[in-house]
């Protein structure tokens, strides 16, 4: 059976049973209501009338739960109406297959709430204040051990939680998270239900569940009775607060997936290594110095994480997991590796970024089968030439280490699509990375290159090429080959010039130029029809060439902190750009051409030597941001109250004394606008 979806409410506002609804009610005559014709009547003023039981018409003391027909009534009213009548509703006369009744915890709750609401009120018909402990009869109509159901029954009488999202009326098998086949539970799955404290020692009466999944709770223990759960093939307890795991855990030897991630462990129980079947073992996000030794034991395993954790060393013996196919320690305060591991030759992945590693071991070289390699983020200053065989090798991060160079042997990495180099200490780049020809994404941002080798242009495959933050002062004329490139970076890298030919990059599609020395772009800029980001800002441009205009696909613009003075008329064809910057250049004016921009969601002409606006800029309907401000204005054309969307309108800092009108149009509709000083609007 599927489960129900996840409803879950107030203990205030919970539905308790059927013969109750939402709401608060003054109490009416049973009558009135079609109770029982021997139901007292009540006051009009009295209590709410979900609190009433439909026999006596007094608040409950005792609720419970008819379990066939879900309906709640005082506990000693109940009994004493099947003792004369047999076994019939009293609500709806219809004959039952059962007197059972349970406590309804929730109707406690609720009258319990009302109660501490209302402290100078006796109810009608109570000799005091206080609700009666749940009876202890003859067990003659008490709910009995009905298997799972009732050790889900039972749990849900000790979790608060799980009285918000477990209706007390509806059968177990149509609860949230719980899935039963023949009256058994063989999957439990209440991941996020703010479980808390410990889990019942009962759960180990559901010997036919294959699933149990806690999943981001707050619990702290777990009950040793779990071993007794022998069918059990996935165990997930991520995301929890539990110190320990008893040792009983190496009972479950038909588990295949184990997931104790992001909880507080200190240790892992030796027992861990019984679980011969484990596919899957995830210890990460916890506080463990080690694991047991005999992990070697576990040869069925193919992926173990262990990242987050305080291990300082790989232990040898994980070299014995020869089925290993993913090998996760990311951030796990690493500063070894023994060279066992390359006895690991089915791994295909294997994570160590962000650890203390100066070194990994020639044996590296052995893991044939690897496809994915992480190793940013250490301490490394040099890598094995034995790098080079991982002929297999799909991905290699590298980046925020301190290499000062790499081996040619890397250039062997024939099958590598990613390569990522970022944030080291390289000079140079060896000849032989122009043999990775699969390669599709090239980082070398943040190193201290001069140059990048001519064999570069023989990365036809790379979509990506980063090399912002280098010290290259000019393009190499080789990239213009990679005709396949998406996204180039050059930021911040000391260029002043940019080659012709790279208007041969027609795929282009974002293009980073920002911060650099650039005096001037070339013509050419016009033929990367396919461009939809363009940054260019913080360089020394006096001009823009006229065929900026033909970059139709043209998206984002970013020429501020230049030294322009004036824009080409061809910025108009610029019809799907949605972001123009040029603030903090030399602009005097503006062409009237920028009111084709109809798509421009975003302009800044912030900080420049702005006299007037042009009237066509009341026609960039889609406008949303508008910055004028630091230039020297004299006037606002009252044409930008046809700025609608406009959000955000900056003109201080000019030479303003007042603005039209029509600017309270813009504020009524809930546009900022900062005018400065002294700036008043027209009546």
């Amino acid at each position: 059976m599927a489960p129900s979806k996840r409803r879950k409410t107030s203990a205030a506002s919970e539905p308790v049973s059927e013969n109750t609804t939402q709401g608060v009610r003054t109490r009416r005559s049973a009558g009135a209501r079609g109770d029982l014709p021997d139901a007292p009547d009540a006051d009009l003023d009295a209590e709410p009338e979900e609190l009433l039981c439909p026999i006596t018409r007094t608040v409950f003391r005792d609720p419970v739960m008819v379990f066939d027909s879900g309906h709640t009534y005082e506990r000693s009213a109940v009994l004493a109406h099947f003792r004369r009548n047999g076994a019939k509703d009293p609500l709806t006369r219809r004959a039952l297959s059962s007197t059972k009744v349970m406590t309804s915890w929730a109707m406690r709750n609720v009258v319990q709430a009302w109660l501490d609401r209302h402290p100078d009120v006796t109810p009608d018909g109570w000799d005091s204040r206080e609700l009666l402990e749940p009876s202890k009869d003859d067990g003659t109509h008490m709910i009995e051990d009905d298997g799972d159901a009732g050790v889900l029954r039972t749990w849900r009488t000790m979790s608060p939680e799980l009285q918000e999202t477990w209706p007390e009326d509806q059968q177990p098998e149509y609860w949230e998270g719980v899935t039963m086949e023949n009256s058994r539970v063989v999957k439990l799955e209440l991941e996020d239900f703010d479980l808390t404290g410990a889990v019942p020692a009962e759960i180990g009466q559901l010997t036919s569940m294959v699933k149990l999944s806690l999943t981001k709770n707050q619990l702290t223990s777990l009950p040793a009775e779990i071993g007794q759960l022998t069918s059990l093939r996935e165990l997930a307890l991520d995301n929890n607060r539990l110190t320990s795991v008893p040792a009983e855990i190496g009972q479950l030897t038909s588990l295949t997936e184990l997931n104790l991630n992001g909880n507080q462990l200190t240790s892992v129980p030796a027992e861990v290594v019984q679980l011969t079947s484990l596919d899957t073992l995830r210890l990460g996000g916890n506080q463990l110095t080690s694991v047991p030794a005999d992990i070697g034991q576990l040869t069925s395993l193919r992926r173990l994480f262990l990242y987050g954790n305080q291990l300082t060393s790989v232990p040898a013996e994980i070299a014995q997991l020869t089925s290993l196919r993913e090998l996760g320690f990311y951030n796990s305060q690493l500063t070894s590796v023994p060279a066992e591991i390359g006895q690991l030759t089915s791994l295909e992945k294997w994570d160590l970024g962000k650890n203390e590693l100066a070194s990994v071991p020639a044996e590296i070289g052995q893991l044939t089968a690897l496809r994915e390699l992480r190793l940013d983020g250490n301490r490394l200053t040099s890598l094995p030439a034995e790098i080079g065989q991982l002929a297999s090798l799909k991905k290699l991060l590298l980046g925020c280490n301190q290499l000062t160079s790499l081996p040619a042997d890397i250039g062997q990495l024939t099958s590598l699509w990613e390569l990522r180099l970022d944030g080291n200490r390289l000079t140079s780049v060896p000849a032989e990375i122009g043999q990775l020809t699969s390669l599709e994404k090239l980082d070398l941002s943040d190193n201290q290159l001069t140059s990048v080798p001519t064999e570069i242009g023989q990365l036809t495959s790379l979509t990506e090429l980063y090399l912002n933050g280098n010290q290259l002062t000019s393009v190499p004329a080789e990239i213009a080959q990679l005709t396949s490139l998406r996204e180039l970076g050059f930021y911040n890298s000391q260029l002043t010039s940019v080659p012709a030919e790279i208007g041969q990059l027609t795929s282009l599609e974002k293009w980073d130029l920002g911060k650099n020395e650039l005096a001037s772009v070339p013509a050419e800029i016009g033929q990367l029809t396919a461009l939809r980001e363009l940054r260019l800002d913080g360089n020394r441009l006096t001009s823009l060439p006229a065929e900026i205009g033909q970059l139709a696909s043209l998206k984002k613009l970013l020429l501020g902190c230049n030294q322009l003075t004036s824009l080409p008329a061809d910025i108009g064809q610029l019809t799907s750009l949605w972001e123009l910057r040029l603030d903090g250049n030399r602009l005097t004016s503006v062409p009237a051409e920028i009111g084709q921009l109809t798509s421009l969601e975003k302009l800044d002409l912030s900080d420049n030597q702005l006299t007037s606006v042009p009237t066509e800029i009341g026609q960039l309907t889609s406008l949303t941001e508008l910055y004028l401000n630091g230039n020297q204005l004299t006037s606002v054309p009252t044409e930008i109250a046809q700025l609608s969307l406009l959000e955000q309108l900056w003109l201080s800092g000019n030479r303003l004394k007042s603005v039209p009108a029509a600017i309270r149009e813009l504020r009524a509709a809930g546009c900022t606008v900062d005018l400065g000083r002294g700036v008043t609007v027209d009546e």
